[in-house]
């Protein structure tokens, strides 16, 4: 009888211990939308928005923001913001993203940049990378998630 019951006590622990994992990260998609919504020779603004999933079935926080962003492998500006952006259960959500950076900044930081920005502007596209992570808490626990993304964009075309 003892075997038996130290038997089902194994058994139901192994059930509840597999059964009831903790929440999952949630994890960056992409970007959507990336367009130029302003550009002049000392500002060139750009939005777009991040899409994330939340696999776990409650929701959460999204509560901090630190990307960099560069564009043609030059680190133009870092997003730090601290946020209390609500998270829904089990399923995509999207966080607005705009940022705006000095383009005479390109020709500063970088000697071998000028011929890579003429290519550019002839070729109409630049390429906008970020990297960093967002915070999101669900549960109480707080997960940083990964950002390493990158797209090229057409310069001056797209922007209202």
């Amino acid at each position: 009888m003892k075997n038996y019951t130290l038997g089902i006590l194994i058994m139901e622990s192994t059930l509840f211990i597999t059964g009831c994992s903790g929440p999952k990260s949630p994890s960056f998609e992409k970007l959507e939308y990336l367009k130029v919504l302003s550009a002049n020779k000392s500002k060139v603004v750009l939005g777009d928005k991040a899409l994330y999933h939340n696999p776990n079935n409650i929701t959460g926080t999204l509560t901090k923001t630190n990307i960099k962003i560069l564009v043609n492998e030059v680190e133009v500006t870092e997003i730090n913001q601290e946020h209390s952006i609500a998270v829904p259960k089990a399923g995509d959500f999207r966080v607005p993203v705009k940022f705006s950076f000095n383009p005479q900044q390109l020709f500063k930081e970088n000697n071998g940049f000028l011929r890579n920005a003429l290519k550019s502007f002839v070729d109409k596209k630049m390429e906008v990378q970020y990297f960093g992570t967002v915070t999101v808490k669900v549960m109480g626990i707080y997960f940083d998630v990964p950002v390493d993304y990158s797209e090229k964009i057409s310069f001056g075309l797209n922007y209202e």
